[in-house]
């Protein structure tokens, strides 16, 4: 009888966790379809410690998760920048780009 008893309990606790698991699961795939991910066009680039401090100045806005940058050379570089769109706006990243002293626009 208690072996029964042990065994609900044990069953009870699985579909508990595998409920919360489903909900977390749930949870981190909604985020992860909200986010978005562009490219800018950075201007004013001139070697390759430029992108670090492009790298820098958008990594400080609330709302971006992940920030790559590079300088092709000739003055141009780019970042590409994923975000979450419900809390960051396309001239939030070109206005912290700007203030940095690297102007950018998004790359079509």
């Amino acid at each position: 009888m208690r072996t029964v008893f042990l065994g609900s309990v044990f069953l009870g606790f699985l579909l508990v966790v595998s409920v919360l698991t489903g909900m977390l699961m749930t949870s981190t795939m909604t985020l992860a379809a909200e986010l978005k991910t562009v490219t800018l066009s950075v201007d004013k680039m001139t070697c390759n410690m430029c992108p670090i401090t492009v790298k820098k100045a958008l990594r400080k806005i609330d709302g971006v998760s992940d920030v790559s940058a590079k300088y092709e050379g000739d003055g141009i570089g780019w970042a590409q920048v994923t975000y979450d769109p419900a809390t960051v706006k396309i001239d939030d990243l070109t206005f912290a780009t700007e203030q940095a002293g690297y102007p950018s626009r998004l790359k079509q």
